[in-house]
């Protein structure tokens, strides 16, 4: 091959070599510029957040208590520290727990453990007093007692809404159940219609209630003028009481307390032993122990003071209690009585009995049955 040959053969080559790489240089040019917008679009160009500030990421998720553990700095923050130049990559293999997105999983507002259960019951409760305060403003008595009652029976009341609701209850119950007004309706006191040789101790034996307290129902002051076709009122007992020492109260109740269908009636403040030397438990009222007008017998020395004495701490009236359970069991000579002492109510001054003032009492005793009432005193 002459020398000629040679040299236009290599010519040849230094041009396809030189074009070959012109073409790749081109061909890298344009893919670089091509992929430098796509990267710039699919890359979150955030600055960094300054000192201190409070970053997106920082704010409560939607649906988590803003009082739940730990602070708001605590939230994710993956996304804020992110470098602007994170390649496209980075962002596709990025784990769920970096994300600021909300939670595929938001928790509750409020967990059911710290839900207030009782709730939806002392609404109802609320509104049976509200109601039971409108039926009362109407005079319809027993339906706003019944609404008052069921109210009690719930066991949901606040303190002050049970206060709230004894005390309407006596209101209720002092036409209810103490006026010689009838209700046709009345399940606790019903009409009696005298017959020929009753008498008031015989309708009331009947009706396991007191002469006293029919006499004092109907206005009769005469049990003598009792007559054969008279329409009396009568209510059914026994009565029963509970004295709570905690509140220096004397609540009278029909049925026992806390048993379905007992009736809260009425209560009363008393004085209890003083040194808390009133012994908590069940009492029954004793047979023929309801004394009017008492000789008081003192256990301290002081002698024997006579009914009527103007210095008898008795007062006007005696119920004679035997106890039956707790530390009650076996306890005698206690008692309700009067007082001639009525700054005593409230305290602990007496010698252990129960006392209240005079015209208290006077209803007490005219409500408890020997042999039926029972007491029960309770811290």
């Amino acid at each position: 091959m002459s020398r000629r040959r040679r040299v236009s053969r290599a010519l040849i080559g230094i041009l396809c070599v030189t074009m070959a790489l012109g073409l790749m240089f081109w061909l890298h040019n344009l893919t670089k510029t091509d992929a430098a917008p796509h990267a710039q679009a699919n890359t979150p160009q955030l600055p960094p957040p300054p000192i201190g500030a409070r970053t997106a990421s920082s704010a409560t998720p939607v649906g988590e208590p803003a009082s739940a553990g730990g602070t708001a700095s605590a939230r994710p923050t993956a996304l804020v520290t992110q470098t602007p130049t994170a390649a496209p990559k980075t962002l596709v293999t990025a784990t769920p727990t970096a994300q600021p997105a909300t939670p595929s999983h938001p928790q509750p507002i409020a967990s059911p453990a710290t839900k207030p259960t009782a709730t939806p019951s002392a609404a109802a409760s609320s509104s049976s007093i509200a109601d039971a305060k409108s039926k009362l403003d109407a005079g319809d008595f027993l339906t706003a007692r019944n609404l008052l009652n069921a109210s009690l029976a719930t066991g949901k009341l606040s303190e002050s809404d049970v206060k709230a609701v004894k005390q309407l209850l006596n209101k209720v119950n002092d036409t209810v159940v103490f006026s010689p007004r009838k209700f046709a309706d009345d399940t606790v006191a019903q009409t009696y219609v005298v017959k020929r040789g009753d008498s008031l101790q015989r309708i009331a034996r009947q009706h396991e209630s007191t002469a006293e307290l029919i006499a004092r129902v109907n206005g009769i002051t005469d049990p003598r003028k009792l007559r054969e076709g008279q329409t009396i009122k009568v209510v059914t007992g026994p009565f029963q009481a509970v004295v709570d020492k905690s509140d220096f109260t004397l609540e009278v109740w029909l049925g026992s307390p806390g048993e379905s269908g007992a009736m809260y009636v009425t209560s009363f403040p008393v004085g209890l032993g003083k040194d808390d030397s009133t012994p908590t438990g069940t009492w029954i009222v004793e047979t023929q122990k309801k004394i009017r007008n008492p000789t008081y017998f003192s256990p301290r020395g002081e002698g024997v003071i006579e009914a009527d004495d103007p210095d008898n701490p008795l007062g006007e009236y005696w119920i004679g209690l035997t106890g039956t359970d707790g530390q009650a069991v076996g306890k005698q000579s206690y008692g309700i009585h009067g007082t001639i002492r009525p700054d005593s109510i409230g305290k602990q001054e007496s010698m252990g009995c129960v006392r209240l003032v005079n015209d208290d009492v006077a209803k007490v005793f005219e409500m408890l049955v020997e042999g039926k009432s029972m007491v029960v005193i309770r811290d």
